[in-house]
């Protein structure tokens, strides 16, 4: 009986054996087929590319008076309205006159009476002449009572010259604005002293159409942007470069403005060359002082060989690549260097041939090797719009 039961557990075991020997044999015979991963796919072309230079900088008014008194004395009126709109011309302030006043009316009495004495020199030096002539009186009368006139004359010039003065700082009791624009709060009031030497202004206008607009450029991006000129990598926008102004919120500012200048020095406190832009500001829309974002369309490069963005991507390291699709609808990365971005494309500076096709979906499910399906390949059309496109821009 034990016997029995012993032959049935290894006639069982050697079935079991067998069985897993067919099992193996039959997965030689039949191997699983390798499945395409689905790819979008993108075929590299050129487009004439606008050099772009995303900028950030604040307004500025172009023309700022900050009014001071010229003379010293008490604030009796205060003539215009904080906020508003201010003429060239327009008298801001009447201080005290009185003193001037009388200044200059004492400067009129020394003028007259310094005409009185050059009458009686100018008489006298006119005798002693004929006198001389006639050998009544000597040379050195004569010459003693002709200085007289000439003190008189200077003496009369003198206080001319005082009156003129007196009238000037009496004019200055009036205080008038400068320039034209739009005038601050008052920081004086009725009664209050003022100076011809304070530090403070008494007010501050300022011209607010147009605007200036003042960007930061790195060092680093001028100078490239000055070698690829040199290089002729990209052609020079015609005449002054546009200046698109943009709100800290995004909100792409109505008015386009024009670039006037560049710095000729570097900013020792911040490392960046100045950019100054001038925009047309007739709503008064922006302040000084305003935090402001604009792009300087600078050029463009021409035919340049541009990839969807997409189909980048990008290691810590700094190193870009794309995975390039092959003849056999295989996928293998090739390592690429990127410059500036435009609409969704990249400018490829080494790495990528206009006609390449590289995948532009599923590429975290990637490696070198990778069977593919193209799902989607915009064709030569499309391609031709995207160029008209940037042309035309």
């Amino acid at each position: 009986m034990f016997l029995t039961k012993k032959k049935a557990a290894s006639a069982a075991a050697a079935a079991a054996i067998a069985a897993l020997l067919l099992a193996s044999c039959g997965g030689e015979q039949a191997p699983q087929t390798e499945q395409a991963l689905p790819v979008d796919v993108f075929t590299v072309t050129t487009l004439d590319v606008p050099v772009v230079s995303h900028l950030t900088g604040r307004a500025n008014s172009t023309r700022r008076a900050e009014v001071r008194p010229q003379v010293n004395g008490v604030i009796l009126k205060r003539l215009f309205t904080e906020g508003s709109n201010i003429e060239e011309g327009t008298q801001l302030y009447q201080i005290d006159p009185a003193i001037y006043q009388a200044q200059l009316d004492s400067a009129k009495a020394q003028l007259s009476s310094a005409k009185a004495n050059l009458h009686t020199a100018k008489l006298r030096a006119d005798r002693y002449r004929a006198l001389l002539a006639k050998r009544a009186v000597s040379q050195q009368d004569y010459d003693d009572a002709n200085a007289t006139y000439l003190q008189a004359s200077a003496a009369v010039e003198q206080a001319e010259a005082s009156v003129q003065t007196a009238e000037i700082n009496l004019a200055y009791t009036k205080v008038y604005a400068p320039i034209s624009g739009r005038i601050s709060r008052s920081n004086v009031t009725e009664g209050a002293l003022v100076s011809a030497q304070q530090a403070d202004p008494m007010t501050t206008i300022q011209q607010l159409d147009p605007m200036y607009v003042d960007l930061g450029q790195s060092v680093e991006d001028h100078l490239q942007m000055r070698t690829a000129m040199e290089k002729g990598e990209f052609k020079m926008a015609d005449g002054k470069a546009a200046v698109k102004i943009y709100f800290s919120n995004g909100d792409e500012y109505p008015y386009q403005g024009t670039l006037e200048f560049s710095e000729v020095s570097v900013d020792e406190t911040t490392g960046m060359v100045n950019l100054r832009a001038i925009v047309p500001n007739p709503n008064h829309v922006l302040l000084p002082g305003m935090f402001l974002r604009g792009d300087i369309n600078e050029g463009v490069i021409p035919g340049a060989v541009v990839v969807d963005q997409n189909a980048v991507i990008r290691e810590a390291a700094g190193v870009s690549y794309v995975f390039i699709v092959d003849a056999d609808n295989r996928v293998q990365r090739r390592n690429i260097t990127v410059g500036t971005s435009y609409d969704k494309y990249f400018v490829v500076g080494e790495g990528l041939e206009p006609g390449d096709k590289v995948a532009v979906s599923n590429l975290q499910k990637m490696r070198s090797g990778t069977l593919i399906q193209i799902v989607d390949l915009p064709d030569s059309a499309e391609a031709k719009e995207g160029t008209s496109t940037a042309q035309g821009e």
